[in-house]
């Protein structure tokens, strides 16, 4: 699991995670000492919580660490919320931490907005998982042609070549001829806001589950009930999210020879 400080609700004990065990501190205080201007000694009392950083330190430490600006915010909110003086001073600061880790689940913030498409045609591509599959398809070099897509997809030529015109017409794809498709220039994303969402799971998941009906050896189904923490639900929700991220950026970068679903499902068994 890769350290972050969104797991943290005061700095102190972030950032004696982050300098590690006694072994590994004594270098890493040395080094932070130098670069913030100070002892060794007063890190090692910022560590432990017996003194409080200024927010000069706290900024020059933000670079130390290498947040980026988002991470570098929110620990300067975590030091002006320990330095508060007074309740509602800290109440202030808390409240804005609060807000941050709010946003950071709202999936669309940590993936990232893409240009949407009209709202009749966005009802359409989101009536089947076929649209969304062959959309992605047109990446793969081999699968340009409505031909290549009907045999990897086992969808009928008639309905490849219904879903390529819808997806051409709204600039989802391009046509370099009548045999030939690539990606085109509009993207779409479904916002966790749409009325679309639920159709968009179901279809997904019926289609997983005629992925478990075929007992694929490489493909990967897990089910599970589970008991927690209330404040452990949260701390579950960002790990899901931390990894969807993480594996998008490993998507981004990676060659397209391969289509595959990819659905998380993490909810409540009860009433709610």
């Amino acid at each position: 699991m890769i350290l972050s400080v969104y797991d943290f609700k005061e700095y102190s004990p972030y950032l004696l995670k982050v300098f590690g065990d006694k072994s590994q501190r004594k270098g890493l205080k040395s080094q932070a000492a130098k670069y913030i201007g100070c002892h060794s000694t007063f890190i090692s009392q910022v560590l432990h919580g017996k003194v409080v950083l200024n927010l000069e330190q706290a900024e020059k430490l933000n670079h130390f660490l290498g947040h980026n600006d988002e991470e570098s915010h929110y620990f300067l909110l975590l030091v002006q919320k320990a330095r508060a003086g007074t309740k509602p001073l800290e109440t202030y600061f808390q409240n804005q931490l609060t807000q941050i880790l709010k946003n950071r689940q709202v999936l669309k913030k940590r993936v990232g907005k893409t240009e949407a498409i009209a709202g009749e045609d966005e009802l359409r591509y989101y009536c089947s998982w076929q649209f969304a599959a062959i959309h992605v398809a047109l990446s793969i070099p081999e699968l340009a042609s409505p031909e290549a897509i009907s045999k990897r997809l086992g969808i009928s030529m008639s309905q490849v070549r219904a879903i390529l015109e819808f997806l051409v017409n709204t600039g989802l794809a391009k046509a370099k001829d009548l045999r030939s498709f690539e990606i085109g220039p509009k993207h779409i994303h479904l916002s966790s806001e749409s009325p679309q969402v639920r159709n968009h799971h179901i279809n997904w998941r019926n289609r997983a589950i005629q992925s478990i009906d075929n007992d694929v050896k490489n493909n990967m189904h897990y089910s599970s009930a589970v008991t927690l923490s209330r404040e452990d639900v949260s701390k579950i929700k960002e790990l899901l999210i931390e990894n969807l991220s993480s594996m998008n950026k490993v998507i981004q970068q990676s060659k397209e020879e391969e289509i595959y679903g990819l659905n998380f499902d993490f909810f409540n068994l009860g009433k709610v």
